[in-house]
Protein backbone atom coordinates (compact mmCIF):
# COMPACT_ATOMS: atom_id res chain seq x y z
CA UNK A 1 0.00 0.00 0.00
CA UNK A 2 1.14 3.53 -0.72
CA UNK A 3 -0.26 7.03 -0.90
CA UNK A 4 -1.51 8.47 -4.18
CA UNK A 5 1.61 10.15 -5.57
CA UNK A 6 1.77 13.36 -7.55
CA UNK A 7 4.51 11.81 -9.70
CA UNK A 8 3.93 8.37 -11.19
CA UNK A 9 7.49 7.98 -12.47
CA UNK A 10 8.26 5.25 -9.92
CA UNK A 11 4.97 3.46 -10.63
CA UNK A 12 4.65 3.68 -14.38
CA UNK A 13 8.17 3.84 -15.73
CA UNK A 14 8.60 6.98 -17.83
CA UNK A 15 5.04 8.30 -17.29
CA UNK A 16 4.66 11.40 -15.12
CA UNK A 17 1.20 12.48 -14.01
CA UNK A 18 1.48 15.52 -11.73
CA UNK A 19 -2.31 16.06 -11.74
CA UNK A 20 -3.23 12.50 -10.69
CA UNK A 21 -4.91 13.67 -7.44
CA UNK A 22 -7.15 15.94 -9.54
CA UNK A 23 -7.97 13.08 -11.92
CA UNK A 24 -8.87 10.88 -8.95
CA UNK A 25 -11.07 13.65 -7.55
CA UNK A 26 -12.93 13.97 -10.86
CA UNK A 27 -13.38 10.20 -10.91
CA UNK A 28 -14.83 10.22 -7.39
CA UNK A 29 -17.17 13.09 -8.19
CA UNK A 30 -18.48 11.17 -11.19
CA UNK A 31 -18.90 7.93 -9.23
CA UNK A 32 -20.71 9.60 -6.34
CA UNK A 33 -22.97 11.68 -8.58
CA UNK A 34 -24.07 8.53 -10.45
CA UNK A 35 -24.64 6.46 -7.30
CA UNK A 36 -28.31 7.15 -6.57
CA UNK A 37 -28.25 4.86 -3.53
CA UNK A 38 -25.58 6.93 -1.82
CA UNK A 39 -25.89 10.33 -0.19
CA UNK A 40 -22.12 10.60 0.16
CA UNK A 41 -20.75 13.90 -1.06
CA UNK A 42 -17.17 14.74 -1.89
CA UNK A 43 -15.94 17.55 0.39
CA UNK A 44 -14.87 20.58 -1.66
CA UNK A 45 -11.48 20.70 0.08
CA UNK A 46 -10.76 16.96 -0.25
CA UNK A 47 -7.39 16.02 -1.68
CA UNK A 48 -7.48 12.24 -2.25
CA UNK A 49 -4.37 10.96 -0.47
CA UNK A 50 -5.61 7.69 1.01
CA UNK A 51 -3.47 4.56 0.59
CA UNK A 52 -3.79 2.82 -2.75
CA UNK A 53 -2.87 -0.60 -4.12
CA UNK A 54 -1.01 -0.71 -7.46
CA UNK A 55 -1.27 -3.64 -9.88
CA UNK A 56 0.72 -4.40 -13.01
CA UNK A 57 -1.96 -6.48 -14.72
CA UNK A 58 -5.67 -7.26 -14.73
CA UNK A 59 -7.77 -10.14 -16.07
CA UNK A 60 -10.61 -9.36 -18.48
CA UNK A 61 -13.41 -11.92 -18.76
CA UNK A 62 -15.78 -11.58 -21.71
CA UNK A 63 -18.28 -13.53 -23.80
CA UNK A 64 -17.02 -14.51 -27.25
CA UNK A 65 -19.16 -17.38 -28.57
CA UNK A 66 -17.65 -17.19 -32.07
CA UNK A 67 -14.24 -18.29 -30.76
CA UNK A 68 -14.03 -22.05 -30.43
CA UNK A 69 -11.92 -22.16 -27.29
CA UNK A 70 -13.30 -21.35 -23.88
CA UNK A 71 -16.08 -22.82 -21.74
CA UNK A 72 -19.48 -21.79 -23.09
CA UNK A 73 -17.96 -18.92 -25.05
CA UNK A 74 -16.37 -17.29 -21.98
CA UNK A 75 -12.82 -16.02 -22.42
CA UNK A 76 -10.19 -14.48 -20.20
CA UNK A 77 -7.12 -12.49 -21.14
CA UNK A 78 -4.40 -10.67 -19.24
CA UNK A 79 -4.10 -6.92 -19.73
CA UNK A 80 -0.69 -5.63 -18.66
CA UNK A 81 0.42 -2.25 -17.42
CA UNK A 82 3.90 -2.58 -16.02
CA UNK A 83 7.03 -0.39 -16.01
CA UNK A 84 9.19 -3.47 -16.65
CA UNK A 85 8.05 -6.48 -18.65
CA UNK A 86 10.22 -9.58 -18.20
CA UNK A 87 13.07 -7.42 -16.87
CA UNK A 88 12.92 -5.31 -20.02
CA UNK A 89 11.04 -2.24 -21.20
CA UNK A 90 7.65 -0.96 -20.04
CA UNK A 91 4.52 -2.69 -21.33
CA UNK A 92 1.25 -0.73 -21.46
CA UNK A 93 -1.56 -2.56 -23.25
CA UNK A 94 -4.32 -1.07 -25.38
CA UNK A 95 -7.95 -1.80 -24.48
CA UNK A 96 -11.50 -1.40 -25.72
CA UNK A 97 -13.77 0.50 -23.33
CA UNK A 98 -17.55 0.67 -23.45
CA UNK A 99 -18.85 4.00 -24.73
CA UNK A 100 -22.49 3.15 -25.46
CA UNK A 101 -23.66 -0.48 -25.09
CA UNK A 102 -26.64 0.23 -27.34
CA UNK A 103 -24.45 1.16 -30.33
CA UNK A 104 -22.77 -1.67 -32.23
CA UNK A 105 -19.22 -1.62 -33.52
CA UNK A 106 -16.52 0.98 -33.00
CA UNK A 107 -19.08 3.77 -32.72
CA UNK A 108 -20.06 2.32 -29.36
CA UNK A 109 -16.50 1.82 -28.13
CA UNK A 110 -13.54 3.84 -26.90
CA UNK A 111 -9.92 2.86 -27.40
CA UNK A 112 -7.38 3.61 -24.68
CA UNK A 113 -3.96 2.75 -23.32
CA UNK A 114 -3.65 1.58 -19.72
CA UNK A 115 -0.85 3.32 -17.86
CA UNK A 116 -1.79 2.16 -14.37
CA UNK A 117 -4.11 -0.23 -12.55
CA UNK A 118 -4.83 0.78 -8.97
CA UNK A 119 -7.52 0.68 -6.30
CA UNK A 120 -8.36 2.78 -3.26
CA UNK A 121 -11.10 3.09 -0.66
CA UNK A 122 -13.27 6.10 0.06
CA UNK A 123 -15.92 6.12 2.79
CA UNK A 124 -15.63 2.32 3.13
CA UNK A 125 -16.24 1.78 -0.62
CA UNK A 126 -13.48 0.27 -2.74
CA UNK A 127 -12.81 1.65 -6.21
CA UNK A 128 -10.74 -0.43 -8.69
CA UNK A 129 -9.46 1.98 -11.33
CA UNK A 130 -7.33 2.39 -14.40
CA UNK A 131 -5.43 5.42 -15.64
CA UNK A 132 -6.28 5.64 -19.35
CA UNK A 133 -4.73 7.54 -22.24
CA UNK A 134 -7.47 8.20 -24.79
CA UNK A 135 -7.26 7.51 -28.52
CA UNK A 136 -9.93 8.91 -30.85
CA UNK A 137 -11.02 7.91 -34.34
CA UNK A 138 -9.95 10.32 -37.08
CA UNK A 139 -13.00 9.80 -39.34
CA UNK A 140 -16.65 8.78 -39.25
CA UNK A 141 -15.95 5.31 -40.64
CA UNK A 142 -13.26 2.67 -41.17
CA UNK A 143 -10.47 3.00 -43.70
CA UNK A 144 -11.71 2.01 -47.19
CA UNK A 145 -8.59 0.02 -48.09
CA UNK A 146 -8.16 -2.03 -44.91
CA UNK A 147 -11.62 -2.02 -43.34
CA UNK A 148 -10.03 -0.95 -40.04
CA UNK A 149 -10.71 2.19 -38.06
CA UNK A 150 -7.82 4.61 -37.58
CA UNK A 151 -7.21 6.25 -34.20
CA UNK A 152 -4.76 8.80 -32.89
CA UNK A 153 -3.79 9.79 -29.33
CA UNK A 154 -5.73 12.65 -27.77
CA UNK A 155 -3.51 15.58 -26.76
CA UNK A 156 -4.28 18.69 -24.74
CA UNK A 157 -3.44 22.27 -25.72
CA UNK A 158 0.13 21.77 -24.48
CA UNK A 159 0.67 18.61 -26.51
CA UNK A 160 0.45 16.30 -23.50
CA UNK A 161 -1.50 13.05 -23.33
CA UNK A 162 -5.19 13.29 -22.42
CA UNK A 163 -5.51 11.06 -19.35
CA UNK A 164 -8.49 10.03 -17.25
CA UNK A 165 -9.13 7.75 -14.30
CA UNK A 166 -11.96 5.31 -15.07
CA UNK A 167 -13.59 2.44 -13.24
CA UNK A 168 -12.11 -0.88 -14.25
CA UNK A 169 -15.59 -2.15 -15.17
CA UNK A 170 -15.49 0.17 -18.20
CA UNK A 171 -12.81 -2.00 -19.80
CA UNK A 172 -14.22 -4.58 -22.18
CA UNK A 173 -11.09 -6.42 -23.35
CA UNK A 174 -7.66 -5.87 -24.86
CA UNK A 175 -7.17 -4.14 -28.21
CA UNK A 176 -4.43 -4.48 -30.82
CA UNK A 177 -3.15 -1.51 -32.84
CA UNK A 178 -1.04 -1.43 -36.00
CA UNK A 179 0.91 1.74 -36.85
CA UNK A 180 0.00 3.74 -39.94
CA UNK A 181 3.50 3.59 -41.37
CA UNK A 182 3.24 6.11 -44.19
CA UNK A 183 5.58 6.14 -47.19
CA UNK A 184 8.92 7.09 -45.65
CA UNK A 185 11.69 4.79 -44.46
CA UNK A 186 11.40 3.81 -40.80
CA UNK A 187 14.13 4.70 -38.29
CA UNK A 188 16.24 1.71 -37.26
CA UNK A 189 15.69 2.38 -33.56
CA UNK A 190 11.93 1.70 -33.63
CA UNK A 191 10.93 -1.14 -31.30
CA UNK A 192 7.63 -2.65 -30.28
CA UNK A 193 7.98 -0.92 -26.91
CA UNK A 194 7.89 2.60 -28.38
CA UNK A 195 5.77 2.21 -31.51
CA UNK A 196 2.66 3.62 -29.79
CA UNK A 197 4.61 6.77 -28.95
CA UNK A 198 6.41 7.27 -32.27
CA UNK A 199 3.60 6.92 -34.81
CA UNK A 200 0.88 9.55 -35.02
CA UNK A 201 -1.95 7.22 -36.04
CA UNK A 202 -2.79 3.52 -35.74
CA UNK A 203 -5.18 1.00 -37.24
CA UNK A 204 -7.48 -0.77 -34.77
CA UNK A 205 -6.78 -4.37 -35.75
CA UNK A 206 -10.13 -6.12 -35.96
CA UNK A 207 -8.46 -9.15 -37.58
CA UNK A 208 -6.55 -10.18 -34.44
CA UNK A 209 -9.32 -12.67 -33.50
CA UNK A 210 -13.00 -13.49 -34.12
CA UNK A 211 -14.31 -11.44 -31.21
CA UNK A 212 -12.39 -8.30 -32.19
CA UNK A 213 -13.77 -8.69 -35.73
CA UNK A 214 -17.30 -8.76 -34.34
CA UNK A 215 -17.00 -5.70 -32.13
CA UNK A 216 -14.54 -3.38 -33.95
CA UNK A 217 -16.28 -3.07 -37.31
Amino acid sequence: MRNIPTDLYALAGHIEVPDLPLLVRHFLEFQLSNNTSSDTALPPDLSPDSPISVFHSAIATFYAPSDLSGLGGMHTECIRSTPRWRKGQAHYDMVFLERDPDILGMRGLHVGRVFLFFSFSYNSAKYPCALIQWFSTISEGPDEDTGMWIVQPDLDANGRRELEVVHIDCILRGAHLIPVYGHNHLPIDIQHTNSLDIFQAHYVNKYIDHHAFEIAF
